[in-house]
């Protein structure tokens, strides 16, 4: 009977002893982890393409003959180079006809300045005219003198008649009188009819000077018009020389051909787009950023340029500007979102980085150089909003409280709740409540 008794006792405390074990027993192992020292760096990552800020048309200066263009996209270009040329035949045509014209009106002109033969005929005019005033005041004195050699005639006829009627006269006398009389009457009207025509002649010969004065003023006149013709057809020899000298289109940068607009021989508008050029070297590469992170951002900021249009491997570039303008833009799950372009510059451009490529920016705006830091896998949101991690302490998880400073998709800062020498859970699940026994095993940092 003791024996069997013993037997139930050493049952029982069996039992309990492993109802003990088990309960001491973790109920899940957990990987756990300690908060180390770093830099923790926040930053914004998106997508991004490569733009240049400009660009530069080349187009056609003047309407005329294009010749084909033999660059093609990604071809070098050099300032002055010639990318493109028009035919000249018409243009040099053009030259000719402007210097033909400006050789006649020379010789037009030239021709109206000389005043030579209108100076000699307003010569031999004003001596013509001088000529006849005195024969005019000739004629006047002759008709002076017949004037009275006939008022003398008068006179004595008057006389005899006197006489004659006393029967005093002789009817020779008488006479004789009577016709020089009536001689001296016929060369008084002769010569009054001569002054007359006299000072008719002069005053059409006062005509003559006038003619020439205003013929000479005339060709002033037309010599103005010449002037200013010979002016104009300059300007447009200037012109024609000028367009002459754009038949050989130039590039107005060192550069590569972007895009070829026109490739064949063909008749073209001044201003149709020939090539546009671009220098790679100017290359930037534009973000669009939620606004609410672009905030955060300043010029100058560090950036991190990744993707697999860079096979090298990221490069480094620095935000250049934060455009001042945001815009919506719906999202790939439909969502309505506010952003704004960021630009950034590459520090140096990878030789085959084009224009248009897709590529993503990390752009860090705030660094902490010393923090102790966590995994973010690490950390989960209360039922209030704030952070917390779950340590182990005495083999028990605890829900722990902390205060989070910067933070990226990798890791957080913590100004406190986690001492530097406890273990933190990893990756922190729903099965792991607070109190619950647990298993640790180390986890390298490097794992996350």
């Amino acid at each position: 009977m003791r024996k069997k008794w013993l037997i139930v006792g050493v049952i029982v405390l069996g039992v309990l002893g492993l109802i003990v074990w088990a309960r001491l027993q973790p109920d899940a192992t957990v990987e756990v982890l300690r908060a180390r020292v770093q830099p923790v760096r926040a930053y914004v990552e998106e997508q991004a393409v490569t733009e240049l800020p400009y660009d530069h048309l080349v187009s056609m200066p003047i309407a005329g003959w294009l010749e084909p263009i033999q660059l093609r996209e990604g071809d070098p270009v050099k300032t002055d180079q010639v990318v493109a040329r028009l035919d000249t035949e018409d243009l040099r045509d053009r030259v000719t006809q402007a210097e033909q014209s400006i050789g006649e009106l020379v010789t037009r002109l030239e021709e109206t300045k000389d005043h030579r033969l209108e100076e000699n005929a307003l010569v031999e005019v004003n001596a013509t005219v001088k000529a006849i005033d005195q024969t005019v005041e000739a004629a006047e004195a002759k008709l002076g003198a017949a004037e009275a050699i006939r008022d003398f005639a008068a006179s004595e006829l008057e006389r005899l008649h006197r006489i004659a009627e006393a029967d005093a006269a002789a009817n020779r006398e008488m006479r004789q009188v009577e016709m020089a009389f009536r001689k001296a009457r016929a060369d008084y009207q002769s010569d009054l009819l001569e002054l007359a025509a006299l000072k008719t002649l002069a005053a059409v010969s006062y005509i003559g000077p006038k003619f020439i004065k205003d013929y000479i003023d005339r060709k002033s006149f037309t010599a103005d018009r010449y002037t200013k013709q010979l002016e104009q057809a300059r300007v447009e020899l200037e012109l024609a020389k000028r367009n002459l000298g754009r038949a050989e289109i130039r590039s107005p940068v060192d550069g590569v051909v972007l895009h070829r607009h026109q490739t064949r021989r063909q008749f073209l508008q001044a201003g149709t787009p020939l090539l546009t050029l671009g220098r790679l070297d100017d290359m930037e590469i534009i973000a669009e950023v939620l606004t609410e992170r672009a905030t955060r951002i300043q010029p100058g900021d560090p950036v991190e340029i990744s993707g697999q249009a860079l096979p090298g491997g990221p490069v480094a570039g620095k935000v250049l500007r934060v455009y001042p303008a945001g815009f919506k833009k719906i999202s790939s799950l439909g969502v309505e979102q506010q952003r704004v372009n960021v630009a950034v510059k590459l520090d140096q451009r990878p030789e085959r980085l084009g224009v248009g490529f897709r590529v993503y920016v990390r752009i860090f705006y705030a660094e902490a150089p010393a923090a102790s830091s966590l995994p973010r896998t690490c950390l989960f949101r209360s039922a209030r909003g704030g952070w917390q991690v779950m340590v182990v302490r005495d083999g028990k998880a605890r829900v722990q409280d902390v205060e989070v400073g910067l933070m990226n998709d990798d890791v957080a800062q913590i100004k406190s709740g986690v001492g530097p020498d406890e273990w933190v859970v990893a990756q922190p699940s729903r099965e792991i409540t607070e109190g619950m026994r647990v298993r640790v095993e180390q986890r390298q940092w490097d794992a996350f």
